[in-house]
């Protein structure tokens, strides 16, 4: 390349630093625009009366849900790292500390159950850890099992489903519906394929394949919701079922008007609850920052004036969902 002179340097400094201006410029823009929306659509919250369902967000796709007898732990993830360890391959491992901590937090000292909807590892690398610590069942594919059996945990405490298998834990009764994962990684599915093996950490976030996709359809006395982990499309699915809530993953999608279609618009529910969208490479905060590339504003815009009501949940605070 040919030397260029000091005073061709400065002009592509500067306007190397113009572009980082603007860019940085507009992310603070867009993350106060979604903060102000994110905040005015809380879920309002209510006294919890004895018996209602209660739900917890711990950030990424982790949810805890309580009725006053029991606890279920759907997809929890904190052991969070930075984007260019994840992207070049560098071995994680749970952060223990963290998530015994989240298990005070959320009071699942106790929790029955952890359900898994697939086996990337912003959904079920930490899920051994909250196994041991609570002694909950383990729910999931063949992939999440010998997640599981790599950490050590029991075969006793796995429970491995396949599509339409129906579980009763306490009140709440549970179906797990094979779904697909979305497009999320330049027009692919990331990191596809089964974890055919015990694995045990530290692992790359490659390691942790997809292990199929799974929606999970919950009924209780007091309501019923669906949780979609991934937003992948695969239509006719929710025939003959109804949501009260649907708790949906935006963050990957291919477009918000594919979702309502073929994921709100058959269940019909009241309110869409938005999950996933939060920048998983930075730590878990009160501060919900969007994931870069989630188009925030096309979600807004799309859900806007519909049948359905979209409301947000602040992180780490128990809300009630059914009273």
């Amino acid at each position: 390349m040919p030397w260029k002179s000091k005073s061709s340097w400065t002009k592509l400094n500067r306007g190397c630093l113009k572009i980082l201006f603007i860019l940085m410029t507009s992310m603070a823009i867009i993350g106060c625009s979604h903060a102000d929306r994110y905040r005015a659509k809380f879920l309002k919250n209510t006294e919890p009366a004895t018996g209602s369902v209660r739900v917890t967000w711990m950030g990424t796709a982790g949810l805890y849900i309580f009725d006053g007898e029991t606890g279920l732990y759907i997809d929890p993830f904190l052991s969070r790292y930075g984007l260019f360890k994840v992207g070049f391959g560098v071995a994680l491992k749970p952060q223990n500390a963290l998530i015994d901590e989240w298990i005070r937090i959320t009071r699942g000292q106790h929790a029955d159950a952890i359900l898994v909807s697939h086996s990337h590892y912003d959904h079920v690398l930490d899920v051994p850890r909250f196994a041991q610590t609570t002694g909950a069942m383990i729910v999931g594919s063949q992939s999440t099992a010998n997640v599981a059996l790599g950490v050590g945990i029991p075969e006793e405490q796995i429970r491995i489903i396949t599509d339409r298998d129906t579980l009763v834990v306490g009140k709440f009764e549970i179906t797990f519906i094979r779904s697909v994962h979305s497009p999320a990684l330049f027009g692919r599915i990331p990191w596809p394929g089964t974890i055919d093996r015990p694995l045990t950490p530290p692992a790359p976030a490659s390691a942790y394949r997809e292990g199929g996709a799974y929606a999970i359809w919950v009924k209780h006395p007091k309501g019923t919701f669906l949780y979609y982990g991934s937003p992948g499309v695969k239509p006719g699915i929710f025939e003959g079922l109804t949501a009260d809530v649907v708790f949906l993953s935006i963050g990957g999608r291919k477009d918000t008007a594919s979702l309502i279609d073929h994921v709100i618009t058959p269940l019909h529910p009241a309110t869409v609850i938005p999950i996933h969208f939060d920048d998983l490479f930075g730590p878990v905060s009160k501060d919900v920052k969007p994931l870069i590339g989630v188009k925030m504003d096309e979600f807004w815009a799309e859900t806007d004036g519909k049948s359905f009501e979209v409301r947000t949940l602040p992180v780490g605070e128990e809300i009630v969902l059914f009273e």
